[in-house]
């Protein structure tokens, strides 16, 4: 049985002499895994299209329980991502992401924020820092874990300082925060719990931004150095915390950036 694909290699694994197994991330089915036979040969047809980051159409068959790749035919490279070794090292960690997330079921948003973000990799027009948070709050977002950062979850207030509560998804401001303390005498230094972070009102509105804007406009807000540190550290733990482990290739990504 044949059918075509359209999507994203978010994983490759040599196999044999010339073979890869490859999985992309599609359009129609999620995340699937297929053989691609001869793939890695120089005068292979899909030589192009089955490299990690690439973006194509491809022709499967099915043969048993497992899927082949009959025909691949490349769209969009993102070749130029490799040209440094932080933005490779930033979309090994997407992928990697994308690798333990998706499943074998459609999820079109998801698909369009992980091209917009290699695209936005390749092109360096943003920065790293900005292009990995925007990718990390806006993907919890899609898959079911969606925070609210608009107003304190208690007064509704939506002005000044915050405190995200990372695993319960919602900000509570200072005024909110000192009563409590002096309630129910919690900790005074926010640093004292792993799961709160604080947000400087920039860091809380582009939160807000990443997760409601339009995906093709989703990377298109200006931050202080300061706002873009809280709301980089905001976006990496809320998506580590939901997802309950880190990733080597996060680890990697800091090293190199450091």
């Amino acid at each position: 049985m044949l059918f075509e694909v359209r999507g994203l290699v978010i994983r490759t694994v040599d196999i044999k002499e010339t073979d890869r197994l490859v999985t992309i991330f599609t359009e129609e089915r999620g995340a699937i895994s297929a053989l691609a036979r001869g793939a890695r040969s120089l005068k292979s047809r899909k030589l192009a299209a089955t490299m990690q980051f690439c973006y194509g159409n491809y022709v499967l068959y099915q043969q048993g329980d497992k899927l082949w790749v009959k025909e691949a035919e490349l769209i969009e490279s993102f070749f130029d991502i490799r040209q440094t070794i932080e933005g490779l090292a930033l979309a090994n960690y997407i992928a990697e992401i994308l690798s333990d997330v998706t499943v074998e079921e459609a999820e079109r948003d998801l698909l369009r924020l992980s091209l917009n973000t290699l695209y936005a990799i390749a092109k360096g027009r943003y920065s790293l820092d900005k292009i990995k948070a925007v990718f990390e709050i806006r993907t919890a977002s899609i898959i079911g874990f969606m925070p609210d950062v608009i107003f304190c979850h208690k007064c509704h207030g939506k002005d000044g300082d915050f405190f995200f509560d990372i695993m319960g998804g919602v900000i509570e401001c200072r005024e909110c925060r000192d009563k409590a303390i002096l309630e129910r005498e919690l900790p005074s230094d926010p640093h004292e719990s792993k799961i709160i972070t604080i947000l400087s009102p920039g860091a809380k509105d582009a939160l807000g931004y990443a997760i409601y804007s339009p995906l093709e406009k989703v990377f298109s807000f200006n931050l202080s150095d300061e706002d873009m540190r809280l709301f980089s550290r905001a976006a990496e733990e809320y998506l580590l915390n939901q997802l309950g482990h880190s990733y080597k290739t996060l680890d990697f990504y800091r090293e190199v950036k450091r």
